[in-house]
């Protein structure tokens, strides 16, 4: 595949793995629990991509936040969200929820059922500060390019937008990445082609300014976030 982008590929097995009796975790980013918090370095305004799996009826516990955004987008399960807002809310497979913290909120998240529940976290630093904490919530249809975030609908106080790509068996897309600005791909489920790179289910890769090819031997997702890395 020809490229003139710059592609740096992230292995599921090289990212800090953090498992306790009630999660597995692999952080693509800086980690926020376990033995590697804090470590890590942001990609623009992305602080935190974080591929969790919850064992049944387990939960963080109540913590709070400020000044970020947080969206958390379901792969497997439900995802229950408690706190002192949007007590009690179930996001399901294939939704996302979307919280801008602001001034400030506490919150649990975790897996009420008796089946895992994985799902994907991610922090965006915003450029904005103030205000009382927003909630919004998305389902997402099948679809070659699904928005997840970064729109009216799920509106980021920061310059970034959330894709979920899917690609048929065989299809190739071309990928642009514009002067000043970054996309990180992950690899949800079967394995891609990122130019010269193979990604594995929950590979990662940054792709800087230029273009490359993206394929897909059989059928895969592909989670895109584009964000400014000036």
């Amino acid at each position: 595949m020809t490229s003139d982008a710059t592609i740096v590929h992230r292995p599921r097995a090289t990212l800090p793995h953090t498992t306790l009796p009630w999660l597995d975790l692999r952080d693509h980013f800086v980690a926020t629990v376990g033995p590697h918090s804090g470590q890590g370095r942001p990609f623009g305004p992305l602080l935190v991509l974080a591929d969790a799996t919850f064992a049944p009826r387990s939960r963080f516990p109540l913590h709070g936040h400020a000044e970020m955004e947080i969206l958390s987008l379901v792969l497997e399960g439900d995802l229950s969200h408690h706190g002192d807002q949007a007590h009690g809310e179930v996001v399901p497979a294939r939704a996302a929820q979307l919280i801008s913290a602001r001034d400030g909120m506490r919150h649990a998240e975790g897996n009420d059922t008796d089946r895992p529940t994985r799902m994907l976290q991610i922090w965006l630093r915003p450029d904005t500060a103030g205000g009382p904490p927003a909630y919004f919530d998305r389902a997402l249809p099948a679809g070659p390019s699904v928005r997840v975030a970064g729109d009216a609908g799920m509106p980021l106080r920061c310059d970034a937008t959330v894709d979920w790509l899917t690609l048929a068996p065989g299809e190739a897309r071309t990928l642009s990445v514009r002067s000043g600005r970054g996309v990180y791909l992950l690899a949800l489920d079967g394995p891609v082609g990122v130019g010269d790179a193979r990604l594995a289910p929950g590979d990662g890769c940054e792709v800087h300014e230029g273009v490359v090819v993206v394929q897909a031997p059989q059928a895969a997702g592909l989670l895109l976030i584009d964000v400014p890395l000036g």
